[in-house]
């Protein structure tokens, strides 16, 4: 059955199961459940078949998601290995992203306990006299290491050893944030971050998918520079702040507020059944646990569903029966 055969399934009151799309990273993969761009796009359950995620969109913008563009829910999966699994250091001008710790690999974190690239060295930061100082002497250390690496990703020589030193020194310019499953981190704009090998989160971010990277352990396959002078001139080196989580109600916390979206966690067992506020134009909802119903939906772990503008006020969120836990993941504008 083609896409527009499927076109009479769609119902803008009801919430549609969100189908990913796998797509290859060089640390590992991401997962999208709202992505739409020449590299994947997601896909929406309807009737007995599915369709593509714009299509969905488009069928009545006003209806469906209240003439808004949808933010983008997805989920980093890094490798395990160690340097291979590591994430690009990057920071963000527009994007705005939240993560949710939902495992860490026991084999890369014995202790259970991951990390991220968050941020900067704030003793080498002081030590350094001056935040000119600071840039400078970071900036030189990853263009030295950016030619050591462009050297083995052309295979020019081998250049392990010189690479491990360059590497080292250049990390030790940044702040290595432990990570626990449940943790959350907001990444503002300009902040320097870089989820590690073996972590993997949950991730609510800006539509737009602009970035600069500053370095990266492995060759760059989607561009063929590295923005280093332009994100270290203009990256924040102050300590990010620390998350802030608003009670909204029993059982439900907001864990991150944007410009353009923000984020709750619900854990139904506490909160009990709930319906979302009539103002937000759509709701992306994310499960953490199984037993989570949304709507007609029944949720499982990583589960992911769309509650259209239209049916907002008649989409009751609930645990199963007998659901000894059920945590729910929200993200929608002005929630």
């Amino acid at each position: 059955m083609s896409h527009t055969d499927l076109s009479y399934a769609i119902d803008p009151k009801r919430p549609v199961r969100l189908l990913p799309v796998y797509i290859a990273k060089p640390w590992g993969q991401e997962i999208w459940y709202t992505g739409m761009e020449a590299r994947g796009e997601s896909k929406v359950a309807v009737g007995n078949g599915h369709i593509p995620i714009s299509t969905y969109l488009s069928h009545d913008p006003q209806a469906i998601a209240g003439n808004q563009p949808v933010l983008l829910l997805k989920v980093l999966d890094p490798s395990p290995q160690p340097v291979t699994g590591d994430l690009y250091f990057e920071v963000h001008r527009e994007k705005q992203e939240v993560y949710i710790v939902t495992a860490v690999d026991p084999q890369a974190w014995p202790s259970g306990a991951g990390g991220i690239r968050f941020g900067m060295n704030q003793d080498l930061r002081r030590q350094m006299g001056s935040d000119q100082a600071f840039r400078a002497a970071y900036l030189e250390a990853v263009q030295r290491y950016e030619t050591i690496r462009r050297a083995i990703d052309e295979k020019q020589q081998d250049l392990s050893r010189e690479e491990r030193t360059a590497r080292a020194k250049m990390e030790a310019f940044t702040h290595l944030r432990q990570l626990k499953v449940g943790d959350v981190v907001k990444v503002p704009t300009w902040t320097p971050h870089a989820l590690q090998h073996g972590v993997r989160v949950v991730e609510f971010q800006t539509p737009t998918y602009e970035r600069y990277i500053i370095s990266f352990a492995q060759k760059v396959l989607t561009q063929n520079h590295w923005d280093t002078e332009q994100a270290v001139a203009n990256m924040h080196i102050d300590p990010p702040a620390l998350e802030v989580f608003d009670p909204v109600q029993p059982g439900v916390e907001r864990i991150a507020t944007f410009d353009d979206f923000n984020v709750w966690r619900i854990n139904l067992i506490s909160s009990g059944s709930i319906t979302l506020p009539t103002h937000i134009p759509y709701a992306v909802c994310m499960s953490l646990t199984p037993n989570v119903r949304v709507g007609n939906l029944k949720l499982q772990a990583e589960d992911a569903c769309f509650v259209p503008a239209a049916g907002i006020g008649d989409c009751l969120i609930a645990p199963t029966p007998g659901a000894g836990k059920a945590q729910l993941l929200v993200a929608a504008p002005q929630l």
